[in-house]
């Protein structure tokens, strides 16, 4: 009777123990990144607020041609590394630090997105936010840092590459305003194209695209879209 009753148990013990591991292995850890200029930091209209603060001050920012992009062009620089001094040295934390949230109350918005991120019933993976951001150098780093303390954002994960493109190496879910990684989305990923006025013309394969991040946030069905046309992508 005792030798059944422990077979019993056994099975039972062996019976959770499947169960533990067929979820482990059915559940697929799915990382979204979320880049921070012209997403959720108008950094933008920040560079050029700071040159006409500081340096000319009877640029016209309303009159300003963003469709290009190149802000050396736009603002003048004569040079690059003239650029980068400004950017990068001279006024670094008022361009970094200083910037504001691209809407008023997107870090209200961006932090509860994220404490509900895995609350959707229709979804059976587990999702995980991380940020991450393109060309920062220096002490753009820790204004940087000094920015998402401001919003208070609870994401753990906050990455800088070097080169650019090892962004996807990170996530499976891109959702950014860069043309680079815009144009250059792997066929197993998926890219939320955020519109801004330098890149309008640029094509996402992905298929999505939101004017804002607060406009993606209040999606309804976002998560449900893209989760499914990642898995499609498999």
């Amino acid at each position: 009777m005792l030798y059944k009753r422990g077979l019993k148990t056994s099975f039972f013990v062996l019976y959770i123990y499947f169960l533990h591991f067929f979820f482990i292995f059915k559940i697929k850890m799915i990382k979204i990144c979320i880049t921070l200029d012209d997403v959720l930091r108008g950094k933008s209209e920040q560079i050029c607020k700071i040159y006409q603060k500081h340096v000319n001050p009877s640029l016209n920012i309303d009159e300003i041609d963003y469709s290009s992009g190149n802000f050396q062009k736009i603002l003048g620089f004569n040079s690059k590394s003239e650029y980068h001094k400004f950017l990068y040295d001279d006024y670094s934390f008022e361009i970094f630090a200083e910037a504001h949230p691209m809407d008023v109350s997107l870090d209200k918005k961006l932090s509860l997105w994220h404490l509900t991120l895995n609350d959707n019933e229709d979804i059976d993976d587990e999702l995980d936010l991380i940020l991450a951001n393109t060309m920062e150098y220096n002490t753009s780093i820790p204004f940087t840092y000094f920015f998402l303390s401001k919003i208070a954002t609870r994401v753990r994960e906050v990455y800088f590459p070097a080169d650019s493109q090892k962004i996807w190496d990170k996530c499976d879910i891109l959702i950014t305003a860069d043309t680079k990684l815009i144009e250059s989305v792997p066929d197993n990923k998926i890219c939320i194209k955020i519109n801004t006025p330098y890149n309008l013309n640029i094509k996402n394969k992905s298929g999505f695209t939101y004017n804002s991040l607060s406009e993606f946030i209040d999606d309804p069905n976002n998560l449900v879209k893209i989760i499914s046309a990642y898995h499609g992508n498999k």
